[in-house]
């Protein structure tokens, strides 16, 4: 074996599944301090281990010579050597192993133990012949690097397909787009993979003597090459298949209300629904065909029936595919159309088989469905309203005992059939668009409860202050039997009279149970004659369900352009935010209606009304971050030339760039130009107003002028801004050239400053007419007419980026070129809070010493300390620990930095303010 074996110990098999099943050994093990041996990937010809497997690679150093003499779990005796491990066998001749290398690691609690990584195991275990192949069946990623690293004897061969997928990539740095195209092209690259494997004389020696083994092995190269090859290849597919799968979405985001109930499915295999939706998820994960395909096929049998001895039931194609269905629909997935087709144009090892095993029928399978649901013969969930609120999935939810088939039909006791005229009923003539019928019945009960004096707010008040409930099913005759006497206004006969109006004298006002009205119902279901009648009756258009929805937010959804348009002409809130702080603008992108985001767009432009384009959810996304997941190239663009922020970022840390899964929606996004509308124009006092000055963190809006000089410099804003994009995206890559390039700042100059800390000193002249050598070096680096302090729309300078990603010699150039280190963003960070929160031990040295405030706080209130005991940052909490950090200092949620890490038990941390705490 040759000496400069590597491998990544935390990602052996052995070592993973010693620490994860057998966790308490483990334990025990780091404790004793005694030794872990684990085998090098591909010694072990099993992936199934025994305790005494692990026992036996455990070594107890003996008491008299700890170094070479040990003892295993298994009481067997062993000597170390020059890194030799002789293991003493009963019969036959010693069994020997060589220590590949070792490696230290520490626990949380700063434990530290050895592993050693041996070239075979400790066991003496059966001699295989060499036509054996160790596994019959490859399952992921792993096996398959198993399987060519055992077979062949070592990492040569795969080392050699690195190399010529490394060589493919450098011929073809662009890929073909189309799909055909780019099949031969990689078709090729496998071809050549599988010919070097080949080459190998056990590798081909197995595969001439046992078909299995050649069946395997090219399974396994293609497997390898796919993983290689994954990031360059999928997003071409993404890209080649973008207009299939954004219309996929579509249709899929419009029948997310759809129902288990509504295709039919047996209730028997509700109870398998959510299992096989979670692993069917996680399709996107894997890189290889094998893996994916694998990923249907355990989704389809976690769909099984049992019977009374539970015992599997075999279910037919008729009862799978419909649930099959429902599990793309509820996946979340955003490239089905693309998973499909790298599934099915990529499967080069099948070449040969036929379209008769089984991996082609659950590609098959998977094509049907999509079809299925891309030809438009499912259309969603005949109440969509119901499915606001029905959310689980549970057999006690779906029963026939208490099965309720829509919202409606849950807060009635009436029934339907006997024409009686309750807010059931009203509803129902809504959606069979029965305008006159609808406002003749409104407005009948509205002049009725005025002849009696009451309105609807009242009754309602009345019925919920005595705990009115449906249980009581008295008739008109018995309710006017119990009054006092025919005429009595008394609250408890007004009590009973309230009950009875409020189920058969329903108004525009009424409200079921979830708190819908009948504008409501209208809009969900498209009626715009509806909708307008009852805005002219006096329907409240922002009115609120249980899930603070309005009108506009359920036509938004939906896709009713007409009924939206009444909405806002009738004054609807366009910017209303629901329970999900969603607001129309969001429902009606993230279901992929262009109409309805023109609609919205270009009514608040012509109204003069504002509508909040970057607007954030509770997840934080934008609207743009909903087109970018769900491929809405129309809609992206409309977004972005309205004003939409590809750059910000969610609670997540995503942003439209991160959900952009084909290059279409990157370049839409890459074509972003900042709008005129978010900036001021320039003037010579206004330069401030863009730096990051503790006299103005807001942003400041553009006002408008007719004047020739102010569009000039608007015009040089937006082209310090697009510099700035720039500048931040070159620090991002880590290329210190281009952002001093771009910032007109000589790199060459700052060489010999990489390792000598930033004084006063280096930036003060001799005297003002000096011109020695190191004035005119400081006079030559300061040149620059880039203002270092410019800031992007989100208030991040180019020292809040060097110092988020660790650059240390550009933040010594900023620095030195006099950058704020105490500027902050929009949040309020400094470049110290995001040094610390990313764990930039020596940045953060740098700002502490060239003044940075180590006590700055964030909008949340947060110090730096605050942030490195969240994340549990060890090596930042000790630099800024050395600095004097105020701990007595509480965020905004009244916490201190030792609450913080106490609650996410981040013990050394702990440790280290204790320690801190107590040397004051």
């Amino acid at each position: 074996m040759d000496g400069t074996y590597d491998e990544i110990i935390s990602d052996n098999p052995f070592f993973v599944e010693l620490k994860s099943e057998y966790s308490n050994l483990f334990q025990h093990c780091i404790t004793q301090s005694w030794v872990i041996c684990v085998p090098r990937i591909g010694s072990l010809t099993t992936r199934v281990f025994t305790v005494e497997d692990f026992c036996a690679h455990i070594l107890v150093p003996s008491d008299e010579l700890p170094e070479t003499h040990y003892s295993t779990l298994t009481e067997k005796q062993l000597t170390v050597s020059n890194k030799v491990i002789t293991l003493e066998v009963t019969n036959g001749l010693p069994l020997q192993s060589h220590i590949l290398f070792e490696e230290t690691f520490y626990t949380e609690d700063f434990i530290k133990y050895k592993v050693w990584c041996v070239e075979t195991p400790l066991e003496p275990t059966t001699n295989f012949s060499d036509n054996a192949i160790s596994k019959e069946y490859l399952t992921s990623i792993n096996d398959c690097i198993d399987l060519l690293w055992t077979q062949a004897a070592g990492r040569q061969v795969l080392d050699q397909i690195e190399h010529s997928v490394q060589s493919f990539l450098k011929s073809h740095p662009t890929l073909p787009v189309a799909v055909a195209p780019l099949r031969d092209t990689v078709s090729e690259l496998y071809t050549q993979c599988l010919q070097i494997a080949l080459q190998n004389r056990r590798l081909r020696d197995k595969s001439k003597s046992c078909k299995q083994v050649l069946e395997n092995v090219k399974l396994a190269v293609e497997c390898y090459m796919q993983h290689l090859l994954f990031d360059a290849l999928f997003k071409p597919i993404c890209t080649s298949c973008a207009y299939e799968d954004s219309h996929l979405n579509k249709k899929i985001r419009n029948m997310c209300d759809i129902q288990l109930r509504d295709l039919d499915i047996k209730k028997d295999l509700y109870h398998a629904v959510p299992r096989a939706k979670q692993i069917l998820s996680k399709i996107d994960t894997y890189n290889t065909v094998l893996e994916k395909v694998l990923c249907v096929k355990q989704a389809l049998n976690a769909i099984h029936k049992k019977d009374d001895s539970n015992n599997i039931v075999l279910l037919t194609a008729d009862d799978l595919l419909p649930v099959f269905v429902f599990l793309v629909i509820k996946s979340g997935l955003p490239n089905w159309y693309s998973q499909l087709m790298y599934m099915k144009e990529f499967r080069f090892s099948s070449v040969g088989k036929g379209d008769a095993d089984e991996s082609s029928f659950l590609i098959t399978t998977l094509e049907a469905v999509i079809e299925h649901i891309q030809s438009g013969a499912l259309t969603g969930s005949p109440d969509p309203e119901s499915y606001y609120y029905e959310s689980n999935l549970t057999e006690e939810n779906v029963n026939g005992r208490q099965r309720k088939n829509s919202l409606t039909e849950s807060i009635s006791t009436s029934d339907t059939n006997s024409k009686e005229e309750t807010l059931e009923y009203i509803f129902e003539l809504i959606k069979a668009n029965h305008c006159e019928q609808v406002k003749t019945i409104l407005q009948k009960n509205q002049k009725h409860l005025q002849s009696i004096n009451l309105n609807e707010n009242n009754v309602l008040k009345i019925a919920l202050d005595n705990n009115l409930t449906d249980d009581d099913d008295d008739s008109d005759t018995e309710i006017y039997h119990k009054l006092c006497h025919p005429l009595c206004n008394c609250k408890k006969c007004c009590c009973k009279i309230s009950k009875n109006l409020l189920k058969t004298s329903p108004t525009v006002t009424s409200r079921d149970s979830h708190g819908l009205t009948a504008l409501h119902v209208a809009s969900i279901h498209g009626k715009a004659n509806i909708v307008e009648s009852l805005i002219e009756m006096g329907a409240e258009v922002n009115a609120t369900d249980l899930n603070e929805c309005t009108p506009l937010h359920y036509a938004s959804s939906r896709g009713h352009q007409n009924a939206l348009l009444l909405l806002l002409h009738s004054g609807a809130d366009i910017d209303k935010a629901n329970i999900d702080q969603n607001t129309p603008l969001h429902m009606a992108v993230n279901n992929g209606h262009l109409n309805c985001v023109k609609a919205l767009i270009y009514f608040a432009e012509h109204s003069r009304r504002k509508i909040r384009i970057n607007c954030v959810n509770e997840s934080g996304n934008t609207p743009l971050h909903m087109a970018s997941k769900w491929g809405y190239e129309g809609i992206a663009r409309l977004l972005i030339e309205n004003g939409a922020e590809p750059s910000l970022q969610n609670k997540y840390n995503k942003t439209a760039f991160d959900y952009a899964h084909n290059l279409k929606i990157m370049q839409v996004l890459k074509s972003c130009t900042p709008s005129l509308y978010e900036y001021i124009h320039i003037t010579s006092t206004d330069v401030k107003a863009l730096n990051c000055k503790s006299d103005s963190p807001a942003p400041i809006k553009l006002k408008v002028s007719n004047k020739v000089s102010d569009t000039n410099n608007v015009s040089k804003a937006v082209e310090k801004l697009k510099l700035i994009d720039r500048i931040l995206k070159a620090i991002s890559y880590g290329d210190v050239k281009l952002a001093c390039f771009y910032m007109n700042i000589n790199y060459s100059a700052y060489v010999d400053m990489k390792d000598k800390p930033v004084t006063p000193e280096q930036t003060t002249p001799c005297h003002p007419l000096c011109e020695c050598a190191i004035c005119k070096k400081n006079n030559e680096t300061n040149s620059s007419d880039f203002d270092i302090n410019f800031t992007d729309t989100n208030g991040f300078t180019a020292l809040h980026y060097a110092s988020r990603y660790g650059l240390v010699d550009l933040c010594k150039i900023l620095i030195h070129n006099k950058a704020d280190v105490n500027c902050y963003n929009k949040k309020y960070q400094t470049p110290l809070h995001l040094a610390a929160l990313n764990n930039k031990i020596y940045v953060i040295r740098l700002l502490l010493d060239s003044g940075a405030n180590i006590n700055a706080i964030d909008i949340a209130g947060n110090t730096p300390l605050h942030d490195v005991c969240a994340m549990g940052n060890i090596g930042a909490a000790k630099m800024l620990l050395s600095y004097n950090p105020d701990l007595s200092l509480q965020n905004g949620s009244d916490k201190t930095a030792l609450t913080l890490a106490k609650e996410k038990v981040h013990l050394t941390i702990i440790d280290l303010i204790d320690k801190y705490s107590s040397g004051l």
